[in-house]
């Protein structure tokens, strides 16, 4: 009985909360104008909440939830903030939100007179509307949020809130493929609705851009949904989110596009900060290099956390692939090169050339097993009786020893072999002068950085996706299910993009072959791209200035690529 007595309570309660905004008790004015809410506005002791989404609309804030992350992400003219969910209370499934805060988060100002609350704001203005048989542009000086308010049949009607019109209402008819009418008329004091009416069934698409004091909001209509946001991040840099449908579903893209990259900066491959063997989240990795951008590289052991494939930095060789798998590698210049390799690595010592087996795995019988310092895995593998260790420091030999067990040194590399391998190292002996090199069998001779993904994607502008070629099983679900992906490219005019597709409830990710489509759908001419990896540790890491913006899929990554500036 108490305990239907306290719900009663708390029911009464809420009830009571609730004042509604077109009551006597308050109003609510927005530059002059009262707001009429749908939404109730709840007031608790001196607090007066407002429904975040709704009332956020009036003065120019976007709020989207991102379930999947727990997050609320506002977007305003003062740019882009994002929320934990549970920031916001929730009544009656609605988030609301202070009124104070709402209005300091939109750059407003309010008072009160009586019981009447005021708010003044500096709304954007719409600038101007182009429009032809294919587009409709929108253009405004600041950001405008907008919903669209019907769509069916052959009419769309857009409402874009918060916003003074400097241009008159029109309306234009059109002879062409698409869009056969626009209209633009005035809705409130500060709202513009946009009406299109379209001569076939095409799906829409939206495409949204943002720099300093310029927003535009582009329509189009195309075979398939989509809709693009494109955020200068830098002078060179924009960021772009994209939402559409590859037959399988909702997909999320995010990509940075980088111009003139190689005038500004370096791609350089970089490790978790523990060593191989050891897993960091990507954005870690980047602010230990002072990278301005970043993304997942190649695929790691998931039972050791050490890389699969090719892996060299600065000339080191730090894994080392046994089959022919593709590899994006970089040259002394900062060149990109995109090929399929077979790579071989040795020690030399004066004129003898030591062939190696393996390098940071695990060592089997009869093999020679470079241990680079740092390295936090496994050293072997089955049983074997005895070993032989060379100790190397700075180009020297340190010492030699021999025995059953190994001796690690986190601040030197260790030859190891093991078995009838031993006879191979025995001419080397303290204070000898050695140096590691590598041969690949493709690829550019002055490749100083090389990180094995793959597949190739495109080379030279065509398309060369080969599963099997490149060792891939096509009936596993990593070469042919819907998955997170990652990947690299440049296009044709000296651009750099590094995308990723979201696995997630609101995008069912794709497969290689889709990763080849939305090359395709890019408004870039892709020359070259290679896949990158799929599954949880996908992610995309960049600077937008004041932060780390992480676009991931959860999971932490063993490599990263990394956009570093040359002045650094």
């Amino acid at each position: 009985m108490k305990s239907g007595l306290h719900a009663l309570t708390l029911v009464v309660f809420i009830l009571a909360a609730f004042v509604c905004a077109r009551g006597g008790e308050m109003s609510l004015y927005v530059d002059g104008e009262e707001i009429t809410l749908s939404q109730g506005i709840i007031q608790q002791g001196g607090d007066l909440l407002v429904p975040l989404r709704e009332f956020g609309l009036q003065l120019g804030i976007q709020a989207d939830l991102i379930e999947e992350e727990g997050l609320i992400r506002i977007r305003s003219t003062s740019g882009e903030q994002l929320f934990a969910i549970d920031h916001f209370p929730l009544y009656n499934d609605i988030y609301y939100i202070q009124l104070p805060e709402l209005v300091a988060l939109a750059g407003a100002r309010m008072h009160t007179l009586g019981s009447d609350i005021y708010i003044e704001s500096d709304a954007p203005h719409l600038n101007g509307i182009d429009a032809s048989a294919d587009k409709v542009s929108v253009r405004f000086d600041g950001f405008v949020p907008y919903e669209i308010v019907a769509e069916g049949g052959k009419a769309l009607r857009v409402r874009f809130y918060h916003c003074l019109l400097k241009t008159q209402p029109r309306q234009v008819s059109l002879q062409g493929s698409t869009i056969s009418s626009v209209a633009l008329t005035k809705s409130g004091k500060h709202c513009a609705d946009l009406v299109i009416t379209i001569a076939d069934d095409s799906a829409l698409q939206i495409k949204r851009f943002a720099t300093d004091g310029f927003y535009s909001v582009s329509i189009a209509f195309g075979r398939r949904p989509l809709t693009e946001t494109e955020e200068t991040i830098s002078a060179y840099i924009t960021y772009h989110e994209i939402s559409t449908d590859l037959g399988e579903g909702p997909v999320k893209v995010n990509y940075l596009k980088i111009d003139e990259w190689r005038d500004h900066y370096r791609l350089v491959p970089a490790i978790s900060g523990g060593g191989i063997g050891t897993l960091s989240s990507l954005r870690q990795v980047a602010l230990e290099h002072g990278a301005d951008a970043a993304i997942d590289a190649n695929s790691f052991d998931t039972s050791t956390s050490v890389p699969l494939g090719l892996l060299i930095i600065n000339g080191k060789v730090l894994s080392l692939g046994h089959t022919r798998q593709a590899v994006l590698g970089i040259d002394l210049f900062g060149r990109l090169s995109f090929f399929n390799e077979q790579a071989s690595l040795f020690l030399r010592s004066g004129d003898t050339r030591i062939t190696i087996d393996d390098v940071d795995k695990p060592i089997g019988d009869g093999e020679v097993v470079m241990i680079t310092s740092g390295y936090s895995g496994p050293l072997t593998r089955g049983f074997i009786d005895s070993f032989r260790v060379v100790k190397i420091k700075e180009d020297r030999v340190t010492s030699v020893q021999e025995g059953p067990y190994v001796i690690t040194d986190p601040q030197a590399d260790l030859l190891i072999a093991s078995g009838d391998a031993r006879s191979r190292i025995s001419s080397l002996h303290v204070g000898d002068e050695v140096s590691y090199g590598f041969t690949l069998d493709q690829g550019n001779l002055l490749i100083t950085d090389a990180v094995s993904a793959g597949p190739l994607l495109y080379l030279n502008g065509n398309d060369v996706l080969d599963r099997q070629e490149e060792g891939f099983d096509t009936e596993l679900y990593p070469a042919s299910g819907l998955a997170a992906r990652s990947l690299l490219a440049t296009d044709w005019y000296g651009a750099l993009v590094m995308l990723t597709v979201e696995k997630s409830e609101q995008s069912v990710g794709t497969d290689l072959s889709g990763l080849i489509e939305l090359l395709h759908e890019l408004p870039i001419r892709i020359k070259s791209a290679i896949a990158l990896g799929g599954g949880n540790a996908c992610s995309l890491v960049f600077n937008d200035g004041t932060t780390y913006r992480e676009v991931s899929s959860g999971g932490k990554v063993a490599v990263g690529l990394l956009l570093v500036p040359t002045d650094r």
